[in-house]
């Protein structure tokens, strides 16, 4: 049975993914935003895990500061879309620069996917959705056969998708489009092209803030109305 726990960390509250199958306790670890100590003791000692990957949404300081640290403890790769090299490896574009600090991922440190990959991790198939807007190599990572719950009126229990969201789609609204390689034009297009055609009953987990559902983002957010005056 797949499990999702959240780690919230860092200046700007990054919610950090431990995404695991709880009989082989193999996860992949979503976004190691800051505090690579913190974060290995609740892989070790708190849920008991053996991570198997670390995948990045995006080049934000705030979703990698702790990418290296981590992977190099327990000895798994890196990967991010190929689309983001420039931003993971400049502090100005990363934003880091801005808080005082120098944060990279240089190419040979981490490996590449692109739009439309498929990742296999914890017996499931990853999709990659590349959905720039808040950076250039923005993603989102799609599992059809994600959690399994039972909802109020439901005979029985149901596997549901889930998609982590990273910084481009939050609840009722997106990622900000005021940085180095940003655009809203970008974003919006990647949301309702991308994203809201996905099911109504996909669990969104964004990197920041609560989690939504497809279905209340189709209702509620922004991108559906620019959408429809823009794209």
């Amino acid at each position: 049975m797949l499990k999702i726990s959240k780690y919230v960390t860092g200046v700007v509250q990054t919610n950090v993914y431990f995404c695991y199958e709880d009989e082989t306790r193999e996860c992949v670890i979503i976004d190691p935003a800051a505090n690579a100590p913190h974060i290995i003791k609740i892989v070790e000692e708190e849920l008991h895990l053996k991570p198997v990957a670390i995948l990045l949404t995006h080049g934000h300081f705030d979703h990698i500061m702790a990418a290296k640290e981590v992977a190099n403890h327990f000895q798994v790769k890196i990967f991010a879309c190929q689309d983001e090299a420039e931003t993971l490896a400049d502090p100005k574009r990363n934003l880091s620069a801005n808080f005082g600090v120098s944060v990279t991922l240089n190419p040979g440190e981490y490996e590449t996917f692109r739009d439309g990959d498929t990742l296999q991790y914890l017996g499931r198939t990853w999709k990659v959705l590349e959905t720039p807007g808040h950076t250039p190599g923005s993603c989102c990572f799609y599992i059809e056969d994600g959690l399994s719950f039972q909802k109020e009126g439901e005979p029985a229990p149901r596997i549901y998708p889930v998609l982590f969201s990273g910084d481009t789609l939050f609840k009722e609204s997106f990622g900000r489009t005021d940085f180095p390689g940003s655009s809203q034009e970008a974003i919006v297009k990647s949301i309702v092209e991308k994203l809201l055609v996905l099911p109504s009953e996909t669990s969104v987990f964004p990197g920041h803030e609560a989690q939504s559902s497809i279905g209340n983002e189709q209702k509620y957010n922004p991108a559906v109305f620019l959408g429809r005056v823009n794209l």
